[in-house]
């Protein structure tokens, strides 16, 4: 039996670990033809070929990307796999777009029909760009020549914009993926304007700035979007979705810069209107508390001098009662004064009349009288002392 000897499974891991350690087979866009197109549930399978070669693909959930026709060139970006238990060398998709200016075109204008009828680029949904802002993204590839356009156009009138660069791809296939996580990234940092940018480039350069992802994604930002891409003569969605659109980088630079001076004499024009304004609220202010006081004195006076009168008719009525009321209690007083003095016990004396006590008890009746019993008698003048000598009971 030959030292050499393995089994199939050991070769194909073999070769497997091959595949799997060469980096150049990672992550690659390849151009070809797609041949034998079908679906199969949520996956596509077709061959991928040029003039001398092909390759089988792979497509798994192929809806979330672009779907090729059969014959149509494309590009394909993913990662080169050898399944071991067939032996079969694979391309496993994870992006395609379109290959060829005619084909592009034609994807882009149904796409921007569909995207327009849905409202994403409608003028009510634009947010307004600051007039002076003092923090801007630029959202650009850090290497290019565009960000020096940019921070030169605006430093030279303006030392005090803080502007940050957020480095991205802006070519390729997935580069609308960097832009769109850097939207997002940046969206809730405070910044005043964002600006997307690039240079020119042919229609397949400029793909990133036509994806349906970016849309979205400017469409939902809550900061000002200003777009830069391309020429003057390059119109991408992300321009039609942006809150305005400029042809070039130093148009862009140009719309967020201001001058330093200008900018203080506009604060100082803002807080002197202020100033003004805040004084002519004051005024009216006092102006209507003075009106709404004379009207709560005329209110009162007219209130006074109505309950005025009512009080001098009210009493004189009370002076009136209060004079019936004494009247008839005089009149009262004198019948009980005659009254009293009639049982007046001293006007009993004045008639010959006397009060007798025995042993300091009054006499009422005879019967309580017997001889030789000591009394005290009380008439007018005074009183004496006595004693019975007879008793007659009538």
């Amino acid at each position: 039996m030959p030292d050499n000897l393995i089994t199939v499974s050991q070769l194909n891991n073999v070769i497997k670990r091959i595949f799997y350690a060469e980096e150049m087979l990672h992550n690659i866009v390849i151009v070809g033809e797609v041949s034998g197109f079908k679906i199969s549930g949520a996956h596509a399978y077709f061959a991928l070929k040029d003039e001398e070669s092909a390759i089988q693909c792979n497509d798994f959930n192929y809806a979330k990307t672009y779907v090729p026709k059969e014959g149509e060139q494309i590009l394909a970006k993913g990662t080169v796999d050898y399944y071991t238990k067939t032996g079969r060398l694979n391309f496993n998709i994870s992006a395609i777009q379109p290959y060829g200016a005619g084909a592009l075109a034609a994807m882009l204008e149904k796409l921007k029909k569909e995207l327009m009828e849905k409202g994403y680029f409608a003028a009510e949904h634009k947010k307004p760009i600051p007039k002076f802002p003092k923090r801007v993204c630029v959202i650009t590839s850090k290497t290019g020549a565009v960000i020096r356009d940019i921070i030169t156009t605006i430093r030279k009138v303006n030392n005090i914009i803080d502007i940050v660069v957020k480095d991205v791809k802006v070519q390729g296939i997935d580069a609308d993926i960097d832009i769109v996580n850097a939207i997002k990234q940046v969206d809730d940092l405070g910044f005043d304007v964002l600006i997307i940018a690039r240079g020119g480039g042919s229609l397949e350069d400029l793909m990133p700035f036509n994806s349906e992802k970016l849309v979205y994604a400017i469409y939902n930002a809550k900061t000002p979007i200003i777009s830069s891409v391309g020429h003057e003569t390059d119109t991408t969605l992300c321009d039609l979705a942006a809150d305005i659109r400029v042809p070039t980088p130093t148009a862009a630079g140009e719309l967020v810069e201001y001058n330093v001076e200008e900018y203080k004499e506009y604060i100082k024009d803002l807080g002197l209107r202020l100033s003004n304004q805040l004084s002519a609220t004051l005024d009216h202010a006092i102006t209507k508390l003075e009106l709404q006081k004379q009207r709560i004195i005329g209110a009162f006076n007219g209130v006074y001098s109505k309950n005025t009168n009512k009080l001098e008719v009210y009493s004189a009525k009370m002076l009136l009662l209060a004079n019936n009321i004494l009247e008839n209690k005089a009149h009262q007083f004198g019948n009980l004064s005659v009254r009293l003095d009639a049982i007046n016990p001293s006007k009993i004396f004045s008639r010959s009349y006397a009060y007798i006590k025995k042993d300091g008890q009054n006499v009422t009746n005879i019967d309580e009288l017997k001889v030789k019993d000591k009394i005290e008698i009380t008439t007018t003048g005074g009183k004496a002392k006595a004693e019975i000598i007879e008793v007659n009971k009538l």
